[in-house]
């Protein structure tokens, strides 16, 4: 079977290179650990993250609007009672928020990082660490994927090493969100499934049909994964209706079965569910879908923050290393469909294509973003690193290949390697990342609202705007304690004046309207976001 030999070649023993690669596995293990933990409470807590403490606690946004949003002059601490666990809510209250408010996000990551804070505490480094110990988890179960796909350590190691500092993964193990969680299910299910395969017993389909139940709770895009799987299975076995597609049918339908609870809550939700996800349909011009996806491939291997929205020079400083990258991805699927039986290049294939195959058409057709965005993509993603895995093993130990050049593509590791290293410590210091969106201005508006003396902050709710709530519960983490803040309810302009500095923090431009109707208030605006929208203003009495 030509798998078996690729892998035997893999495995080929090679003195030196041994303990070479013994050397560098533990050194970016290493640093693979220590870019996932560190620093893990200094970025900002973006709006999404300030969901999932407002979800962990246990109130629903309802809740929060009621209670927040009545013209009453708080502290701005008060804010955490949103942000931190309690003894009025339980992890059904949790559960309860999501189904009621957010029924297209399941439960799983919510359940598990609530009961985590419990023990640990629910600070935002402690909030945050569970999707690093999920992404940390992942490591192993990527060797197993890869020895149970292409029977080669080396390989193993190689994709092991590559996800270990993966600029991507290292940004998304240190945000509280269920995408480590969702890494490590795609991975963990994929080996399952290879060795339902190969075993075919009920037990080992058993354990897939587990992975798939968690699979689904853990994203709602599982779903495209487990579709794969019946692509990668059903062409494998030559369209037969034999033992091991009655197996996987089998294992599926009893995942999905156990996933049918939330299914039912998405249905009965379903229009909540899709008013909250209507911005992934706006359209983008063609060529700023071409450039991020074009990023999101580099951003798996080497980002120091180049943001699509920076000057022109800064990517042109950077063309000679994404060159190289692209061309290495290229030349590894090339590689991997040449060179490799079916059975392996279909698995990597059906990874890394079939949600592809369904965002990029609909944003291209309909209109949308969807495939922007690097998170929804991640199965792509890890077939690219898997593919990219098995080509450098190829290339560093084939007898096809002159020593010479293997000399030269262990160096070529090295370098792919040492980009993603120098990644990670150019992304540790920082304040904010590009994965952080909008609430990067929360930082410079923090330092301004600490300097000043006796401050109000003032925000309003006359219409419903999901990222000033998710801002301003996560400026709530970087306010000093003396600040005061306070919700203007809908048609009220009431502004006590008998604090020192009054800011006014992303207001409606209604409420904007009414103060300056008003010749009491002179407003002075301060901080802007990219879009131009003004986020902080400072009001005094003229």
């Amino acid at each position: 079977m030509e798998s078996t030999k690729n892998g035997s070649r893999l495995n080929y023993h090679h003195p030196s290179l041994d303990k070479w690669m013994r050397v560098l596995i533990i050194v970016v293990l290493v640093l693979g650990i220590f870019f996932r933990f560190a620093n893990l409470g200094k970025k900002v807590y973006w709006i999404d993250e300030s969901y999932t403490s407002l979800r962990l606690s246990g109130y629903t946004e309802s809740e929060f609007i009621q209670q927040v949003a009545d013209g009453q002059v708080r502290n701005i601490k008060y804010l955490q009672k949103y942000q931190r666990i309690n003894s009025e809510k339980t992890v059904v209250d949790t559960v309860k928020g999501l189904a009621l408010e957010e029924a297209q996000i399941t439960p799983l990551y919510f359940v598990a990082t609530r009961f985590w804070v419990q023990m640990f505490g629910d600070s935002v480094a402690v909030t945050r660490s569970m999707s690093a110990v999920f992404s940390l988890l992942a490591l192993p179960c990527m060797y197993w994927l890869c020895l149970e796909l292409c029977e080669a350590s080396l390989t193993a190691w190689l994709a092991v090493l590559l996800l270990a500092v993966s600029p991507f993964q290292i940004v998304y193990a240190q945000e509280a969100r269920p995408y480590s969680l969702f890494v490590l299910m795609i991975l963990l299910s994929g080996a399952a499934l290879l060795r339902g395969m190969r075993l075919k017993t009920n037990s080992s389909w058993a354990i897939y049909a587990a992975t798939v139940a968690l699979g689904f709770y853990s994203h709602l895009l599982f779903a495209l994964g487990v579709l794969g799987h019946g692509i990668y299975v059903a062409i494998s076995e030559n369209l037969r209706f034999n033992k091991t597609v009655i197996g996987y049918l089998l294992a599926a339908s009893a995942g999905f079965i156990a996933f049918s609870p939330w299914t039912v809550v998405l249905l009965i939700n379903s229009q909540n569910a899709s008013q909250r996800t209507a911005w992934q349909s706006f359209k983008i011009p063609l060529s700023h879908l071409v450039k991020q996806s074009v990023l999101n491939i580099i951003r798996q291997f080497f980002d120091v923050g180049l943001y699509s929205d920076l000057p022109r020079v800064y990517f042109l400083l950077s063309i000679p290393v994404m060159l190289i990258i692209l061309i290495i991805v290229g030349s590894s699927f090339y590689l991997l469909l040449s060179q490799t039986d079916r059975r392996v290049w279909l698995f990597v294939m059906t990874l890394t294509c079939v949600t592809l195959a369904i965002f990029l058409p609909a944003d291209l057709i309909f209109g949308g973003r969807r495939s922007i965005y690097s998170r929804y993509l991640i199965p792509c993603y890890l077939g690219m690193q898997i593919a990219v895995a098995y080509f450098l093993a190829v290339k560093m130990t084939s007898p096809q290949v002159t020593m010479q050049w293997q000399k030269l593509w262990r160096l070529a590791l090295a370098a792919l390697l040492s980009i993603g290293i120098i990644s990670g410590c150019i992304y540790l210091p920082a304040d904010s990342w590009e994965n952080k969106g909008p609430s990067y201005i929360n930082t410079p508006i923090a330092r301004t609202i600490n300097s000043a003396s006796r401050p109000l902050l003032i925000t309003d709710l006359w219409e419903y705007k999901v990222n000033m709530i998710g801002n301003l519960l996560g400026l709530s983490n970087l306010i000093n304690s003396q600040a005061n803040f306070l919700v203007l309810p809908p048609k009220s302009v009431e502004i006590p004046l008998k604090f020192n500095e009054i800011f006014l923090y992303d207001i409606s431009p209604q409420l904007k309207n009414e103060i300056e109707k008003n010749t009491r208030y002179q407003i002075q605006n301060i901080y802007d976001a990219q879009n131009q929208d003004i986020i902080l203003r400072k009001v005094r009495k003229k």
